[in-house]
């Protein structure tokens, strides 16, 4: 019976894995919650992935493994390294080819099995990557809410938050995103909001839920939300110049793009493609980063 090579893309918000035959048909796929150690500490995350490789494994039945990719937030650093590839080691066996990167690096390998070229990530958070022919990698954004994430569903959702109660009180643009506001957030009057958003147990998954709603409003001639999603376009699009200026030639012309702003906003994802270097060929990767350990297992055999 064929084999099957075996990738996975975690991250602070989910996990997937998955299964494909030679042809790069997927065979099973398993989702799960966060992997990201950083989030849910090294014993979940482990638990995490070894049920979801098992759910993989029962679904399609007795194959044998070929290659394993698995992309994940923190395997940049050393000690994470270390720590995945006992567990992966015990799980799977040693003499199984298995190849860890951070989960960004699988867009990159989206444009090159090699992992080249350009990419850029604008979900909860925001952050783009480059690396160039001889494997120098320059990195921009990707520093969280308290430091940036700009132009991300986040950023989004917490300038449509602060700006349109600095309207209700006439410090900024007329919006109509006041009632729908509270509403979204089940708030009585804005005078809740203080202590609602202030509240150490609101997280950023929660506060970016809100983007939609200021897309929205943009959509419909709110010049405040208009403002913010325009700026967010700007912000994007800085990230990726900021790579390309600080990263030597030559480089991949290519870029691929990922996380659910790109994704889910059209208006956005267009605005971006028209201020981005012409010289760039974009591809959308609808599904994530999954594809790219697809790409990175089969060429590890």
């Amino acid at each position: 019976m064929n084999g099957i090579y075996l990738g996975g893309d975690g991250g602070g918000t989910s996990c997937r894995i998955a299964a494909w035959d030679e042809n790069g048909t997927m065979l099973a796929l398993a989702r799960g919650p966060s992997s990201n150690s950083y989030v849910v500490g090294f014993d979940q995350a482990i638990q995490t992935v070894q049920f979801l490789i098992t759910e993989v494994l029962t679904k399609v039945g007795k194959r044998s493994i070929i290659s394993f990719c698995f992309g994940n937030s923190g395997l940049a650093r050393e000690e994470e390294r270390v720590r995945w590839t006992a567990f992966f080691e015990q799980f799977l066996g040693a003499e199984l080819p298995i190849l860890l990167v951070p989960d960004i690096e699988l867009l990159l390998a989206m444009n090159d099995p090699r992992r080249l070229g350009l990419c850029l990530v604008s979900g909860t958070g925001s952050v783009a990557l480059g690396r160039n022919e001889v494997g120098d990698q320059v990195r921009s954004g990707g520093m969280g809410s308290a430091l940036g994430d700009e132009g991300s569903a986040w950023w989004i959702a917490d300038q449509g938050i602060r700006r349109t109660l600095r309207s209700v009180e006439g410090r900024d643009q007329p919006t109509t995103m006041g009632p729908a506001l509270l509403e979204f957030f089940g708030l009585p009057t804005y005078q809740r909001a203080i202590s609602f958003f202030n509240a150490p147990e609101r997280t950023k998954a929660e506060i970016a839920r809100f983007a939609p709603i200021v897309s929205q409003a943009a959509t419909q001639s709110d010049t405040l939300a208009d403002a913010i999603i325009t700026a967010a376009v700007a912000e994007l699009a800085l990230l990726v110049h900021s790579v390309q200026e600080r990263l030597s030639e030559p480089y991949l012309k290519k870029i691929t793009l990922a996380g659910g702003v790109l994704q889910h906003n059209q208006r956005i994802y267009e605005l971006l493609i028209n201020v981005l270097d012409p010289a760039l060929e974009v591809h959308l990767a609808e599904g994530g980063g999954l594809e790219g350990a697809r790409i990175l297992a089969r060429h590890l055999s």
